[in-house]
């Protein structure tokens, strides 16, 4: 393992990589073992059972929260216009093949608003706060908890499901509301300008290993997305061949 500082220009970090790594891979075992649940293999709740449930928050908080750090870092020294288009627009085509694939395979469990509909939302509502530091903290603990407690009938309606705070909740493959979601990411924001603006935790800026499984592990973070998309294809693909 091998130490040094990361150019002036440098947006990726190998630490934050790592932690994508884990993610997908964690997201990897719960939708390998979701997928035998469906083929009936084996017996698990993964609504109500706590090692599920806990399982799939601790997933959820590792990607939205790198979310919020991600705002941090591309805005550190001004927006790059052209780069974050590219993947607004790569977000909204893997977030729409997936609702439409979902809706031909398991029309039952059609995905509205899943992880990347929330990121693709979440990358655009984002940008507002990238001046707030402890703001994000104070709100985005209010929305975890606005979004576990508070219910309003008028947001029931489907096409404003995707907001949160209403006792129905869709049957769906995935779904992850703005509230309480959304407050993961201005947490991430918060950690992001908490590590890297204020030079907390420095060896995070400048960690780098060689080892293979730290660099497979990167290698997967920094191709998250695409690999969190090919995986839902796959979990997709079983499910129709085997129903």
């Amino acid at each position: 393992m091998t130490e040094r500082n990361p150019s002036a220009h440098q947006l990726r970090y190998q630490s934050l990589d790592l932690i994508r790594g884990v993610a997908i891979a964690l997201m990897f075992v719960y939708h390998f073992a979701f997928g035998l649940s469906q083929l009936g293999l084996i017996n698990f709740n993964f609504s109500v059972e706590p090692f599920w449930v806990s399982f799939r928050f601790i997933i959820v908080f590792l990607f939205l929260s790198l979310v919020g750090i991600g705002l941090v870092l591309v805005t550190q020294t001004g927006l790059r216009v052209k780069s974050y288009i590219k993947r607004l627009v790569l977000l909204f085509v893997y977030a729409g093949s997936i609702s439409l694939l979902s809706y031909f395979v398991r029309p039952q469990y059609y995905i509205v608003f899943g992880i990347l509909h929330l990121i693709f939302v979440s990358s655009i509502l984002g940008l507002v706060f990238t001046r707030f530091y402890w703001g994000n903290l104070v709100l985005g603990g209010f929305i975890i908890l606005a979004g576990y407690n508070l219910n309003f009938t008028q947001l029931e309606q489907t096409s404003l499901q995707w907001v949160g705070m209403s006792n129905f909740k869709p049957i769906a493959d995935d779904f992850a509301p703005l509230f309480p979601w959304f407050g993961l990411v201005l947490l991430g924001m918060f950690l992001g300008k908490f590590v890297f603006d204020k030079n907390n935790f420095e060896w995070l800026s400048t960690w780098q290993s060689d080892h293979w499984l730290p660099s497979l592990l990167s290698w997967a973070g920094k191709y998250s997305i695409h690999l969190y998309f090919i995986h839902f294809q796959m979990f997709y693909l079983l499910v129709y061949l085997f129903r």
